[in-house]
């Protein structure tokens, strides 16, 4: 090829068809690059970047982008549009609406980016009239903790008195219109399958979406339990009459009943019949009734459960012997 000249591809003076798409696409291309000095109007993503907010205020969850038709040339519109731009947003002179919701109006917006965007950007009309705005003042507050469990137990073993996590309470800190949203935090769940032994097990908070300014002085608690070996035993233990009027005497049949109870094998190995206490009231009685329902009134806290062999006994009255 001598110097200075051009060679047309062998693909283009090959055919019609190739000639003609080589041409379709340098004609699109001139006609775009003639109609780039012109203006046009379209819509553009501006990114802001904020400044101004008061010193015991923060912002909370601002907006993003800001949507604007704008009137520019054509180099400049087709920039603004595919890459954007960063304007500065001054929120020194806010609109108060509610205690924490503030807003711009779109001429107080309009004059901010005449400051921020190039003399020959016109900026025509905003997506919405009003710009909102949150503000918040940080604040401490302790959030109950609630655990999630999934937890089974070995055979005839289980907690011996309660759940508990440590903390109780979680200090939160952050924006108060967020942190005063949060009443109580669970935990992730903690699953553990045919648990014999204590339980203590760091598990971390699940913090709900949305909150994402508050910091936490506790990110993971302790979730803990005693667990124990439960069994049964058995007891033969007396029967007692209560409201018995003074010139009353009374007796019960059967004046002893078994009791089962449950509890941890090394609680209840230990245990009297004076530990218990089953009564019976005098006042259930009448001239038709003399078989009283029995109750549990007294027993040792370690005990969790109790059944007795029968629900009530019969009562014999009988006037005391001085008056025989």
């Amino acid at each position: 090829m001598k110097p200075g000249k051009w060679k047309i591809p062998d693909s283009i003076r090959g055919g019609k068809p190739s000639q003609f798409v080589f041409f379709f696409f340098v004609s699109c291309l001139l006609w775009f690059l003639i109609k780039l000095p012109n203006r046009y109007t379209s819509t553009v993503s501006l990114r802001p970047e904020y400044s101004g907010v008061p010193q015991e205020k923060l912002l909370v969850d601002p907006p993003k982008n800001i949507k604007v038709d704008i009137n520019a040339k054509g180099m400049r519109l087709l920039s603004m549009k595919y890459f954007g731009r960063n304007v500065d947003i001054d929120l020194s002179a806010l609109r108060k609406k509610t205690s924490d919701t503030y807003y711009l109006l779109a001429g107080d917006l309009r004059k901010q980016l005449a400051g921020s965007l190039p003399e020959d950007v016109e900026v025509r009309r905003f997506a919405g009239d009003t710009l909102f705005f949150s503000l918040g003042e940080n604040i401490t507050k302790a959030i109950t903790v609630i655990p999630r469990t999934d937890i089974t137990f070995a055979k005839d073993y289980r907690i011996y008195d309660s759940l508990t996590v440590e903390p109780e309470n979680v200090e939160v800190f952050g924006p108060d219109v967020e942190v005063n949203k949060l009443d109580t935090l669970f935990t992730v769940k903690l699953t553990m399958k045919n648990v014999s032994e204590n339980i203590n097990s760091a598990v971390a908070l699940d913090v709900p979406s949305g909150f994402g300014h508050l910091k936490f002085k506790d990110k993971n608690v302790i979730i803990k339990a005693r667990v124990e070996r439960f069994s049964e035993n058995k007891l033969t233990v007396p029967v007692f009459v209560i409201n018995v009027p003074e010139d009353k005497e009374v007796k019960t049949f059967p004046s002893e009943i078994e009791i089962k109870f449950t509890g941890a094998l090394r609680d209840i190995s230990k245990l009297k019949p004076s530990d218990f206490k089953v009564i019976c009231d005098y006042r259930a009685v009448t001239d038709s009734v003399n078989y009283l329902p029995l109750k549990v009134s007294e027993m040792p806290e370690t005990v969790k459960e109790t059944e007795l062999s029968r629900h009530g006994v019969e009562i014999l009255v009988k006037q005391p012997a001085s008056e025989m």
